[in-house]
């Protein structure tokens, strides 16, 4: 009964079509390599969300991204980009430490990622480590999202929807030629509002993870001469929330909906974006310079204990300031194309961490108090980069990729308490360190044009993400250490059917050494080192334009993800070693067995169509021991639209069978805590152009 829901809607869909004629599929144009190629003749693992996926589908934000695309996953905890964490091909997320996948708007990398985007034209996933082709290194793949331009015409569109949970949305678009063919001026506006999912049982039926915010975009394209282009831009998110809570694991499984909390829980969420793109452009080069700069502030005051006794609480106070500076020169000529570049990053991340123990512990004289920790990470990045292809004959090429990369992080850290707490045996304390690393990352792909509906590629890369601070941890256990990948990969794309159909597999092998991996003491998280893992898995996705009217597309990520040489000590409650244990041969946490999904979509007249999609994610286990298991899952989304002269229609629905599945899950106690995903959630949209 698993899949029965899900494609009992999809076969319908489906159901005679064999008798209409088959048409071409479009070639998908794609700048995943900083040029401008289609997506079947570009020799690496990549995922494409078109606009028409994004007005289709409503993706929205990060999340949605990642239920649209095989091998990508997120470990979900609240609202925005500190409580999400992205894994890709079995390399899975920590809380501290970079994330191993980039995230980019228009080529630009911000270190926070789980924010609202407006305006997408398209979002390009990129897998495997892409060091050779942007400014800011990624280990296991970067996340690319391609905004629209401001364009030569005059344009406006609004928009509203509604949906359960007292959800709304309000948007508005509008493009103004300044300057006839020269200046352009393009801006979004949203503003969302929504009471939440999840119902807090103390606080008499009131939602624990309500949200309420505006994001904006406003953009200012100068086309000089013919040769140059320069966008600037500025985005915005500000919003402020409520907490989505935990509850005990039993109980999220028989009331995913609901928590029960002494105290809501709140937060705040402000993120400005600024980025000036410069591109100069001839018959035989392109240069481009891209200035960045990003301020984030994200304060999260939140409930401890889960439960509705005030004991303990959580306030988060954190600031990331980003600076950097990318120049790219790429050009191309009969046999060989090249791209190089320069790149420059200065990060500064403050954060201050305040745990209220507000009962103390009475039996022994202890009051309440609160601890208060403050760490300051200042990093430096600084990199040169290269990719060149070379063609030998009409049937085979090769390319091959460098990059240097050298990291500089300042890091400071204190500890206290807003008491003397002496007595109990604790101490204010504090610590500073410096690490410098460098590293050369190469890359190599041996590609085969079999004919012109088959591409045959094989490559190597090499991996990194640096090593770091757990500013949550002791101060003895602070430090560790950065994270090496070999990447191999074999891939095969084709063209069958007269070109409606477009097939693409990849079959890869990942060699970790001294891999990342968190080790959860809630509310602490500790980063670790891994000794040895090892990585295999394939990706493989399919669009098949059956009809005219009808369209079929499906992906399948899987990964086996290993610990090969792994051992942790095991401590007293002194912190003395008193044994170890080993978890090799153990699976990976918080990374999916396989993710795939399957979308059919009719069109019953020319601007009508309805869409179903499933979503499937495979077993994944929570802890490191490899006994706390999240069941594979389905979940299954229908939308239905239409568009009458310049008004569309859209009627759509996530979750729509309503399926329990946990996002995250922690032991605290001797006790296992989660969060359920999202229930059923269905509303609709009526937006106007002019």
């Amino acid at each position: 009964m698993k899949l029965l829901n899900g494609l009992l809607i999809i076969s319908i869909i489906t159901s005679n079509l064999l008798a209409e004629e088959t048409i071409k599929l479009e070639d998908v144009t794609v700048t995943a390599q900083k040029k401008k190629e289609s997506k079947q003749n570009i020799a690496l693992s990549l995922d494409i969300l078109d606009s028409d996926d994004i007005k289709e589908q409503k993706i929205l934000d990060t999340e949605d991204i990642v239920n649209s695309t095989p091998g990508l996953f997120m470990i979900k905890t609240n609202h925005h980009g500190t409580a999400g964490f992205l894994s890709l091909r079995g390399i899975t997320p920590t809380m501290e430490g970079e994330q191993a996948i980039g995230f980019f708007v228009d080529d630009i990398y911000y270190p926070m990622f789980d924010s609202e985007i407006l305006d997408i034209q398209r979002v390009e996933i990129l897998k495997g480590p892409q060091g050779t082709l942007y400014g800011k290194n990624t280990e296991s793949g970067a996340i690319n999202i391609i905004t629209n331009k401001p364009v030569n015409e005059n344009s406006a569109d609004v928009s509203i929807g509604l949906a359960n949970n007292n959800t709304q949305e309000y948007k508005g678009l509008v493009n103004v030629k300044l300057i006839e063919n020269d200046l352009f001026l393009r801006a979004a506006l949203r503003k969302y509002k929504s009471d939440g999912y999840f119902e807090n049982r103390y606080t008499k039926n009131k939602k624990s993870d309500n949200i309420e915010g505006i994001d904006s975009r406003v953009s200012l394209r100068y086309l000089p001469t013919d040769n140059l282009d320069f966008i600037l831009s500025y985005d915005r998110n500000d919003y402020d929330n409520g907490y989505t809570g935990f509850n005990t694991l039993a109980e999220v499984l028989n009331n995913p909906g609901k928590v029960d909390m002494d105290f809501d829980g709140e937060g705040e969420f402000k993120n400005d974006k600024f980025s000036l793109k410069s591109i100069y452009e001839n018959d035989n080069l392109t240069f481009t310079s891209i200035t960045a700069a990003s301020d984030t502030k994200n304060i999260d005051y939140n409930d401890l204990d889960f439960s509705v006794y005030d004991v303990m609480r959580l306030k988060t106070d954190r600031e990331i300031d980003f600076l950097s500076q990318e120049f790219r020169l790429n050009s191309s000529f009969e046999n060989f194309s090249y791209l190089i570049g320069a790149y420059f990053s200065k990060e500064s991340n403050e954060q201050t961490v305040d745990f209220e123990m507000r009962q103390g512990n009475p039996l022994y004289g202890m009051p309440s108090f609160t601890q208060l920790t403050g760490s300051d990470m200042d990093t430096k990045n600084y990199a040169l980069f290269s990719q060149m292809n070379y063609l030998f004959t009409d049937s085979f090429d090769v390319t091959f990729g460098l990059r240097y990369d050298k990291e500089q992080k300042d890091y400071k850290y204190t500890e206290g308490y807003d008491k003397d707490m002496s007595s109990f045996g604790m101490f204010s304390d504090s610590m500073s360190k410096s690490k410098d690393s460098s590293e050369i990352l190469p890359k190599v792909s041996f590609n085969f044009n079999l004919d012109e509906q088959h591409l045959l590629y094989a490559s190597y890369s090499k991996g990194y993400k640096s090593g770091g601070y757990n500013s949550l941890a002791p101060i003895d256990n602070q430090e560790f250490k950065a994270e090496q990948s070999n990447n191999f990969e074999v891939g095969f794309k084709s063209r069958f059917l007269d070109d409606s159909l477009f097939t693409n597999l990849a079959i890869y092998q990942i060699n970790i050494d001294d891999q990342q991996v968190e080790q959860q003491y809630y509310p602490d998280s500790i980063t670790s080192n891994a000794g040895k893992s090892t990585i295999r898995g394939f990706e493989f996705d399919f669009t098949y334009q059956v009809t005219d009217k009808f369209l079929l597309s499906s992906g399948i990520g899987y990964n086996k993800s290993e610990f090969d040489e792994y051992k942790d000590n095991i401590l007293d409650a002194s912190g003395n070693i008193i044994g170890q244990r080993s978890y090799d041969g153990n699976r990976a946490p918080n990374t999916p067995k396989y993710t795939y999904n399957i979308t059919a979509k009719y069109n019953f007249l020319k601007d009508t169509y309805l869409l179903a999609k499933l979503n499937a994610v495979g077993d994944m286990y929570f802890d490191l021991d490899n006994t706390v298991k999240q069941k594979s899952y389905e979940l299954v989304d229908l939308s239905f639209g239409t568009t009458i002269n310049n008004i569309d229609f859209k009627l759509w629905s996530k979750n729509i069978f309503d399926k329990t599945y946990i996002t995250r899950a922690f032991e605290m106690s001797d006790e296992w805590y989660a969060r359920a995903g999202e229930g059923r959630t269905f509303g609709f949209e009526l937006s106007y152009k002019f």
